[in-house]
Parts: structure tokens; sequence; C-alpha cells
């Protein structure tokens, strides 16, 4: 007796051989398994292809299946998105695989390197993405990249009078002589007339400059007091009587502190913190005329490269405002904001040795 099963592989073979006795069909048939096995090297190559990439993109149609519908073929449109960078992405985003390298000489040197810097050697993004802490070390060698030279507008020094070291070269003074810091006075100015703290960040920037060889004029002249807000009218008194007695001054600067939070006025340099500096670059009014103000830009601009070259970041760069500031009466003139009412007196004289060999260096180049 014929089984059910037996009778059915027995029809299935007459028309197996039917149809190989169509015309054409042999051919059709050797052409398909052809196209069958073609499809299959494929889905095998993009699988060798995947697990040999350090990191890879996978195509939409595969992460798909394998999750929802397990298959062992690819699709058509998977097979196609493989062989068109890009195509895949663009269908349908999608996470990246991350598929752990073969362990070499090469692999580990980069690890490490990432490890202990930041920096991935085979993504020079990275390196501008850091703060590099051991360039520091590096802050006084080399020659300076900024010079007067190189800077137009730049107001030429009068070499002959820096030549001589026993003529006041360098001037200081303070429009707000009453600013204090939080932290040693406990009040942000000194009440009635009262010399603030500011006044000693003043001192502190004279006597590097002296031990630099440069002979400099501090002035501690109150102005701010009884008027604040006045205070300027007196200051620009102060400075024209300065420059007139002392005709060899070659910079002058009044020295203020800010009005910031701590955390933004902050830089730290070895474990030690300093205040950091603003220059502010006066350009005028069109009834306060600033004629020196391309002048005095061109100077700041010195400053704050010489600056932030031996200690990045220590200068918070340059802050230009319409007003005159007492800048137009000289073209070498700036105001010095240094760190702001919650830094530390200390602080703020640390930045001020840092801004005297600066200014000691300008000048020494120019003589």
């Amino acid at each position: 007796m014929v089984t059910r099963k037996a009778r059915k592989k027995s029809t299935l073979n007459r028309i197996w051989q039917q149809l190989l006795q169509v015309p054409g069909t042999s051919k059709l048939f050797h052409m398909v398994l052809i196209g069958f096995m073609l499809l299959l090297a494929s889905g095998l190559s993009i699988a060798t292809y995947l697990n040999l990439t350090t990191s890879a993109i996978p195509v939409s149609g595969s992460v798909y299946y394998d999750q929802y519908i397990p298959s062992l073929w690819p699709k058509g449109k998977d097979v196609l998105f493989s062989g068109i960078p890009g195509l895949s992405r663009a269908a349908q985003p999608q996470p990246a695989v991350k598929i752990t390298p073969e362990l070499n000489r090469e692999t580990i040197t980069r690890r490490l390197v990432l490890l202990f810097s930041g920096i991935d050697v085979q993504d020079l993004r990275s390196l501008f993405s850091q703060e590099i802490p051991f360039m520091l070390a590096f802050k006084n060698t080399g020659a300076p990249t900024v010079s007067a030279a190189s800077l137009p507008n730049f107001p030429k020094f009068d070499t002959q009078t820096t030549i001589s070291s026993d003529k006041p070269l360098v001037a200081i003074y303070h429009t707000h002589t009453a600013e204090a810091f939080l932290p040693n006075s406990g009040v942000t100015h000194r009440p009635g007339g009262q010399r603030g703290d500011i006044v000693d960040v003043g001192v502190a920037l004279a006597k590097q400059l002296e031990k630099e060889g440069v002979t400099t004029i501090h002035n501690a002249t109150i102005h701010d007091y009884p008027s604040f807000m006045k205070a300027y009218g007196p200051s620009e008194a102060t400075a024209q009587k300065i420059l007139a007695e002392n005709p060899s001054i070659q910079m002058i600067f009044d020295i203020h502190r800010d009005a910031d939070k701590r955390e933004n006025v902050t830089a730290v340099f070895d474990g030690v913190p300093m205040a950091k500096i603003t220059i502010v670059v006066a350009t005028g009014q069109q009834d306060l005329p600033q004629p020196h103000w391309q002048q005095n830009h061109a100077f700041a601009k010195l400053i704050d490269a010489r600056l932030n070259a031996k200690y990045p970041g220590i200068c918070r760069g340059l802050q230009m405002v319409e007003w005159r500031y007492n800048q137009h009466l000289h073209p070498r003139a700036l105001l010095i904001e240094v760190g702001s009412q919650e830094s530390s007196k200390e602080e703020a004289v640390r930045s001020m040795e840092i801004l005297g060999g600066v200014l000691a260096e300008i000048l020494a180049e120019n003589r």
C-alpha cells in the first residue's frame, strides 16, 4: 500500500521531470540558482566586513531582522544598502556598533594616549578640544609670536627715552581708589574716602616693574570721594598732571577690579590661584573723541598675547567700550581690571607680578 507521503513525493518528482522537459526551463533554473548563491555570498561578505572593522554603522534592515524576524538570509534592500555607502544611514539612522579591535602595539598605544591625555591620535579634532595642562611647561620658551612690529597701528616707543633707566617709563593710578576685595576687607568698597585693596595691587605692579629695572610712578590720589560716579573727572586731572610732569612716560595704566563671580575671574596654574586680567579699550563717542583708540587697541592686543603666551587664560581678552576712560591722553593708556570683588588681594598681586614682567619685556624689546 502506497502511503500519502510516498504519493506526494511521486507526484512532485513527476511535475519536476515535466518542468525540465519544457524548453528553456533548465537555463532559467540555473540562472535562479546562480542568483541565489550570489545573494548568499553577498550576505556573508557583509557579515565578514562587520567583524573586521573597529566601528561600523549597521544597515537598518539587518538590525531589524536580527531583533524581530530571525532569518538566515538578508532581504534585497539590505544587500542594496550595503553596496551604496551612506544610503542605509540616510534611510534610518542607527547607533554605532562598537566592536573590540585586535590587540596589538598600535591599538595599545592609542588607548594609552587617549587615557592619559584625552587625545585620540586617529582624530586630530580631539587635540583642539582638550586643555593640555602640561603645555604650561613651555610658557617661557621660544620667540614671541606677536610683537609691536607685527601689529598695525602700534604706537612706536621713544627709543631715546626708553634707553635711559633713570627716567620714569610707566605710570599707575586708580580712578576708583576705594575698590576692595571681600576676602580681605569684608566690603567691596572702603567707605569715607579710604583707600581700598586695589591700591595695594597697584603697588605690587610698580614693585615688579622696579624689580625689572623699569622706573615707575604709582599715584594713590583718591578720586572717588565724595562722588564715585564722577571719579573720572578728578582722575583725568591726575593723569594729565603725571604726563605733563613726566614726558618720558611710555605707558600709563588705570588699575581697577572687576565685578563678577569668582569662578569667572580665577585661573589656577600649578595649583596656585591667580586673578584673571581684563583689558578695557575705550573707543570714544561722538561728543567724546578718542584719537588714540586704535593705537591703544594695538597696545592692548600685544599685552593680551604676551600674557596668554606665558599663562594661557590669565587674560580674559579685550573689552571695547564706547567711552574715553582718560585713554585720549596717551597712545599707550589702558584700563586694567584685575579679578573681582570675590577675588583675594593675594591672587591679584600674583597677576600683577606677571603683568609687570610682560611690560618690562615689551619695553626691553623696543629700546
